[in-house]
């Protein structure tokens, strides 16, 4: 009998003693699993928080304009002095004025355009202008930007015609002090500025700009040439604001 219970305990302990490796086992794997189930799920929360994160701070940043910074819109009220040129030397210097609108594209670059007029030597001439072109940032000394501009525009200049057609023809033809000769024509634009942030939405400033009006011929009535185009400089002072 003795000899029956110790078989029976011996065949116990060798059975525990095959399975035990194998309960080892999948109780490491089960733990392996679980541990691994853990971090990952919260890595991706993470991942998730943090995306998050940045995208309210790109938005955050990209709300905060100022003057000339990138993605702002910049619009101007220029007045000042326009000195002619050589053949529109002629004409008396005047007041003029334009009508600034800058688009800043990066810290470096921005477009910028203007629509300008001026009138000179009482309206024996006029000129109207559209010159979009190049900004370039040089500098940000603190509130203050120094910058340069560069590009190509539109020019109409505008003479009265006070002539009387010649009496070739059957008729002669008296023209009003109202008719007026003018062409639009193409040119070039470049000089410095400077602009002072007063605060996040307003700035002041100055430019001196270089204009070339490419020429070209008109005939008065009295069939004599008039030549178009020529040079000038303008020195504006600016006050404006940002959105």
């Amino acid at each position: 009998m003795n000899q029956k219970v110790t078989w029976s305990r011996v065949w116990r302990v060798s059975l525990s003693i095959r399975f035990l490796p194998l309960f080892l086992l999948l109780s490491f794997s089960l733990e392996l699993l679980a541990s691994t189930a853990t971090p990952s799920s919260h890595s991706s929360w993470s991942s998730v928080d943090d995306s998050n994160h940045r995208i309210s701070r790109t938005q955050e940043i990209n709300r905060e304009v100022s003057p000339f910074s990138p993605g702002s819109n910049n619009l101007a009220l220029d007045l000042g002095q326009v000195f002619l040129i050589g053949d529109l030397g002629k004409y008396s210097d005047s007041i003029g004025s334009q009508l600034h609108y800058t688009y800043g594209v990066s810290d470096l670059f921005g477009f910028d355009s203007g629509l300008g007029y001026s009138e000179h030597s009482d309206g024996k001439f006029s000129m109207l202008s559209l010159t979009p072109g190049l900004r370039l940032n040089m500098s940000w000394y603190d509130k203050v930007v120094p910058y340069a501009i560069f590009g190509l525009g539109f020019y109409k200049p505008s003479y009265p015609d006070n002539t009387t057609a010649t009496p070739g023809g059957s008729t002669t033809t008296s023209l009003s002090a109202s008719s007026s000769i003018s062409a639009v024509l193409f040119g070039v634009h470049l000089g410095p500025g400077i602009d002072l942030e007063l605060n996040k939405n307003l700035f002041f400033g100055a430019a001196l700009t270089f204009h070339n009006m490419f020429g070209t011929n008109k005939m008065r009535a009295n069939a004599t040439p008039l030549a178009l185009g020529g040079t000038y400089t303008s020195f504006f002072v600016h006050i404006g604001a940002t959105f």
